[in-house]
């Protein structure tokens, strides 16, 4: 049992307000997109048909920035076409999410229809919307990695949403092992779509739309907020979930937007292994080369160094805004970033030798690396430079077997039988706030603050 406290770095010097006042601990370097969403006005309404002429939708800005390949820190120098550029909007109501989106898209096809248990197609390589090319949204209501919702659709307005109770595995991208056929605590998922054997959608109470333009298409959603016996919504999860309702103040939601893109379509999965190899000779973003993973997915918010969609932590930021507001970068980023860098070194370490480290400086220039989404300088500064402001502590016990196993060098995983760790961080920043954060093995992020200053108006810590 260990428990291990970040020493204040030795710079020969003593640690000056000319140090404090250094903006470098807010790892703006890392800062992800941030989108202000806006709350419908007083008799405002938005009607879902894959039309965004709605005056409600003309008052407000689509994203301005570009979709990037979702592991865009691999491929700094890719650039996404620009016939298939992609912006959204995202307003709010009592009871609604509204998301439009514009997709550009010169093949504009389809042959999936339904939603999760009537989901079909004529093509047997696959009946969810993401075989075809689609428009995806992920939604973190509580900014813990957990009870996170994902949504596809494409442009026959197929539609497929699971609830993640944490984050799934794939693509090279490590999830947190849990139960498969929700039979213990640690359950992965719920969803009517049949593979999962669930009961949890926000269909038939979700509402959306698609329509054709000009350079591609447009999809319209209406996502519930709240679930009901009919249908699920948003903000189901922890018993305590009501708390991050914006119509009760809650001001960030973690999201991101995506979309997969296929380089061909065919009902010969044989194909796969002969054309995708080919294909990535020339363009090394596209995922995989087999019939789930040969496509591409561009991101409003790249994923880090994951190629995986489901890393929560590491999407952008949608605050709500009740009114005209401007971007406030939320002040609990710092304490969020680091906390999330720890957890994929500690999971890296775990995999490769089945204990955890009670010295981060000592493993992060092996288990911290762009290939596992983990920024080792901001590991470094934090247990260095900055230890004074986050009051970094780590308690790890490699002899406990309680906590989450994480194969080691390919074994198996399982939801118990393995050691445990704990990260956290306590700040007391210049205008007052305090910001306090724990993670462990299980990935379960909770961070807190006072205040509702933002992170720009911080000048140094106390």
């Amino acid at each position: 049992f260990l428990v291990w406290q970040c020493p204040v770095m030795k710079l020969g010097l003593p640690f000056t307000a000319a140090v404090a006042a250094d903006h470098g601990w807010k790892f703006l370097h890392a800062y992800p997109k941030q989108y202000v969403a806006r709350a419908l006005g007083k008799g405002q309404s938005i009607e879902i048909d894959g039309d965004l002429s709605d005056a409600a939708w003309g008052e407000v800005p689509f994203t301005s920035t570009p979709f990037e390949d979702i592991a865009q820190p691999l491929f700094p120098n890719y650039v996404l076409p620009k016939q298939y550029a992609s912006r959204v909007k995202v307003r709010w109501d009592a009871d609604f999410l509204y998301v439009a989106a514009e997709l550009g898209e010169p093949f504009v096809t389809g042959v999936v229809t339904g939603h999760n248990p009537t989901l079909s197609s004529p093509n047997p390589i696959g009946n969810v919307p993401y075989y075809d090319n689609d428009f995806e949204v992920f939604v973190d209501v509580s900014g813990t990695n957990y009870y996170y919702k994902e949504f596809e659709m494409n442009y026959l307005n197929a539609t497929y949403d699971v609830l993640w109770r944490a984050a799934d595995t794939g693509l090279g991208s490590t999830g947190v092992p849990c139960c498969d056929d929700n039979s213990c605590a640690r359950w992965c998922q719920n969803s009517t779509y049949p593979l999962f054997k669930g009961t949890w959608s926000m269909f038939p109470r979700m509402r959306t739309a698609t329509g054709r333009t000009k350079t591609g298409w447009v999809a319209e959603i209406a996502f519930p907020l709240r679930g009901d016996a009919a249908a699920g919504g948003l903000l189901d999860g922890g018993a305590d979930w009501e708390q991050f309702d914006p119509n009760k103040g809650a001001r960030y939601w973690m999201m991101d937007f995506s979309r997969a893109e296929h380089p061909f379509f065919t009902s010969n999965s044989s194909n796969f292994g002969v054309l995708c190899p080919l294909v990535q000779k020339t363009q090394p973003t596209l995922l995989g080369q087999d019939q789930w993973s040969c496509y591409w997915e561009w991101a409003w918010q790249s994923v880090g160094g994951h190629r995986y969609m489901h890393n929560p932590n590491t999407w952008g930021y949608v605050q709500m805004a009740s009114g005209k507001e401007t971007v406030c970068r939320d002040v609990q980023w710092p304490t969020r970033h680091l906390l999330s860098q720890i957890y994929q070194l500690q999971i890296a370490k775990v995999q490769a030798e089945g204990s955890y480290t009670a010295d981060l400086l000592s493993s992060v220039k092996s288990y911290c690396t762009i290939a596992n989404g983990c920024n080792a300088t901001t590991v470094m500064e934090a247990a260095t430079t900055y230890s004074k402001l986050f009051n970094l502590q780590l308690t790890v016990d490699n002899n406990d077997t309680s906590c989450v196993l994480y194969g080691v060098k390919g074994s198996g995983s399982a939801p118990t039988g393995g050691p445990c760790f704990r990260a956290s961080v306590s700040m007391v920043l210049d205008s007052g706030d305090r910001v306090q954060g724990v993670i462990d093995e299980s990935r379960y992020l909770n961070v807190t603050s006072s205040g509702s200053g933002c992170l720009d108006d911080q000048v140094s810590w106390l």
